[in-house]
């Protein structure tokens, strides 16, 4: 009887399954949160001298968010665990970075 590889337990027991489902959940999250960010800002941003800026700003959280989430769960499908992961926490840093104050 031969030994397994770490590989070839974790395609018999199903763990990539489950690793996958997780990376498409956290990369979900992290593409909604950046796509709500930067489209957001973008949108915030047309709208000019007539203060329509937060109609656009609100327009770009919405299609933003729906869209970063497809994004990210594909993302996180394709790429597996650890990149996803690794995607995730730039993110969040990126996320908490924003609300620092600045130095004086």
């Amino acid at each position: 009887m031969r030994n397994l590889t770490l590989n070839e337990i974790s395609q018999v027991s199903g763990g990539e399954f489950f690793e996958t489902i997780g990376a498409m959940a956290i990369g979900c999250i992290a593409g909604t949160a950046s796509g709500i960010l930067k489209a957001a800002t973008v949108g915030g941003k047309s709208g000019g001298v007539l203060g329509a800026g937060i109609i656009g700003s609100l327009g770009g959280v919405v299609v933003g968010g729906v869209t970063g989430s497809i994004v990210g769960t594909m993302y996180g499908m394709v790429n597996s665990w650890e990149k996803t992961f690794e995607w995730f926490n730039k993110t969040i840093e990126q996320w908490f970075d924003i609300i620092l104050p600045l130095p004086r």
